[in-house]
């Protein structure tokens, strides 16, 4: 019974954790719609409240060239369902008349037309004695006869005669989707000092947003940060566009950024195409969609190129493809949602007020849902809402990022510790057999004759195998007197076993404090007898010195036996198998811990020096 117990506990454990992150998706869910549902009651009390206030209809110009006299005299004007149009992009120019049921004109009153991306408005208003003509729109730039205000705004004339019809005649590239508004002049500085609090507060936080994650990109060289950048920057050009928000602040370029608008938001599409390629890791994740992602990388800015330099028409077909952007969108966090591959609340979080804004965007873009001023702000506010999601997640990422690289310190820290292991292992594992079993005959051999030298032998035996095999594996570096106390047992045993045929001097300067790599100086005085001295007649003489220089310090083992040839010198710095611990393995060893490598100078029949540096500041 107790075997399966682990398997239940984690399977009550996996339960656990799924009923969580559903409890997160529900509050998430519900809070999302709390505020949409709030936001369309205040919505829909303002637009009823308006309704009894004004009436319109709606009149297509086909020929292109009607007056304001055809205008009057025409009975084909078809009524709209209050005081909102829900026209899209329409080819004709369009006539609104507009009747206003209730007027005071004790009060300083105001039009209000809810949608700053008009390209050509004229208004008239009618008077006890005439109309007056005002006009509106990013065709006219700075001549427009609009009050400085978020959304256009007209004073209504002193003698305005409300029992006459207002006609206005439009056209627009981005739809005839409006609103109107008949306001006096205390709800009209009310409602502009929400708007323009509201649009400063949303404008302030995309671009602490936008500066605050250029910094930490930049500084932290991390590209989903400047990806990330790229995002709300076109996020905050499109909002500002759509919101009317550079209008009142005199921007010179405000009618520019709305005739533009469509461009920008294709602009956007891009940004938000590159983005969730990076932070969805598209690439390895969802490679079909990731196709379809690089061709849309493609497409708009060949839409852009087509809107800006040759045909608006022909250059908002990317923003319907942007529609394909949000439709992958959806696919993406619906499978990794599914899969499990997606669990943060943020991206979820950023996921779902992007969807309620698109939906709402287009339920006003096609008139389902009247431009009021609340809609417009609250699709700045989920924009907002939205990229903090990311910002969030964002930093999420580099946490986890942080701990990866923390656990991964910790392994590459573990590793290094088993390398040294492994390393030490290989070069106990290097100590040559035949020298153990040699030194062994002769220690046999001299039993007989002289016990007493046969102990001293049996002793530098012991202690050189010990300063081999007796110490911890994680023990690197020892005293250079410790290093030179083996090569004393070494050298000893040689001397034994090739009597007055090795001489050893030792130039080492007094005082000296040194911490070396186990077995770097060793290795070398055994090359240097076996390969210099025992292959000449006479005896032959090795010398090691260890000098403290100005930069720091100097090893060299130099012997006077037959040298070595000039191409067989690179040779020894090589691996190659069957040489015990070797040059080749001292000289990669110096290398990774000092950044410095064996010297070796040679004449033939002359000698062999063997020497390197060892820099003060790497000393421990």
């Amino acid at each position: 019974m107790n075997r399966h117990r682990p398997s239940l506990l984690g399977s009550m454990f996996m339960r656990s954790e799924s009923t969580i992150f559903s409890m997160k998706i529900m509050t998430i869910l519900l809070a999302i719609s709390l505020c949409t549902a709030f936001v369309f009651v205040i919505n829909f009390q303002d637009a009823n409240k308006s309704n009894d206030d004004i009436r319109m209809e709606i009149l297509q110009d086909h020929s292109g060239n009607m007056t304001l006299s055809d205008v009057r005299a025409s009975d084909q004007f078809a009524a709209l369902p209050g005081n909102y149009s829900k026209v899209g992009y329409s080819p004709v120019p369009l006539w609104f008349k507009i009747k206003v049921n209730r007027y005071n004109a004790d009060e300083i009153n105001y039009l209000t037309i809810n949608n700053p991306l008009f390209e050509d408005v004229t208004i008239y208003l009618p008077t006890s004695n005439d109309y007056v003509t005002s006009h509106f729109g990013y065709a006219y730039k700075s001549n427009s006869d609009e009050i400085g205000y978020v959304y256009p705004v007209f004073k209504i004339p002193p003698h305005f005669d409300q029992h006459q019809y207002i006609y206005m005649t439009s056209q627009s590239l981005y739809g005839q989707n409006f609103m109107v508004g008949l306001v006096n002049d205390d709800l009209f500085r009310k409602t502009s000092m929400i708007n323009i609090w509201a649009g400063g507060i949303f404008f302030g936080i995309l671009a602490a947003l936008l500066f605050y994650n250029l910094v930490m990109g930049l500084a932290i060289k991390n590209k989903s940060f400047i990806k990330y950048c790229f995002y709300v920057f076109t996020t905050l050009l499109w909002n500002a566009a759509t919101t009317g928000l550079l209008n009142v602040t005199g921007f010179k370029y405000a009618y520019w950024i709305a005739e533009y608008s469509t461009g920008i938001g294709i602009l956007m599409s891009l940004a938000i195409v590159i983005f969730m390629r990076d932070i969805f890791q598209t690439q390895t994740r969802f490679p079909r969609i990731d196709f379809c992602l690089k061709l849309l990388i493609v497409y708009f800015p060949i839409t852009l190129l087509l809107f800006f330099f040759i045909s608006k028409e022909l250059g908002a077909f990317g923003a319907i493809a942007s529609s394909v952007v949000f439709v992958l969108y959806f696919i993406i966090m619906f499978k990794g949602i599914r899969n499990k591959t997606i669990r943060s609340p943020q991206l979820i979080t950023a996921w779902l007020l992007c969807l309620v804004s698109v939906i709402l965007f287009y339920l006003m873009v096609f008139g389902l849902l009247p431009q009021s001023y609340i809609i417009i702000n609250y699709l700045f506010f989920l924009s907002c809402a939205s990229a903090i999601a990311f910002a969030l997640s964002l930093a999420e990422i580099i946490n986890q990022l942080n701990a990866e690289k923390q656990r991964n310190q910790v392994l590459f820290e573990n590793s290094e510790i088993q390398s040294r292991q492994f390393e030490l292992a290989f070069i106990r594992a290097q100590i040559d057999p035949h020298f153990v079993h040699n030194t062994l005959n002769v220690i046999e051999g001299v039993i007989a004759e002289n016990k007493e030298k046969a102990g001293s032998l049996v002793n530098d035996l012991s202690h050189y195998l010990r300063s081999i095999f007796d110490y911890s594996n994680s023990e690197r570096f020892i005293s250079i007197h410790e290093e030179l106390d083996a090569v004393k047992f070494y050298v000893r045993i040689e001397q034994a076993r090739f009597p007055d045929k090795i001489i050893v001097n030792y130039e080492i300067d007094p005082g000296i404090q040194l911490k070396v790599p186990r077995l770097v100086i060793q290795p070398l005085v055994e090359n240097a007898i076996k390969h210099g001295i025992r292959k000449r007649k006479m005896a032959g003489t090795v010398t090691i010195r260890v000098k403290e220089l100005e930069h720091g310090y100097l090893i060299e083992v130099e012997d006077d036996g037959v040298g070595i040839e000039d191409a067989d010198k690179y040779k020894l710095l090589e691996y190659s198998s069957g040489k015990g611990i070797g040059l080749a393995n001292i000289n990669a060893r110096l290398k990774a811990e000092y950044g410095t490598q064996l010297q070796i100078v040679s004449e033939k029949g002359k000698g062999t020096a063997v020497r390197f540096d060892i820099p003060i500041k790497e000393q421990l």
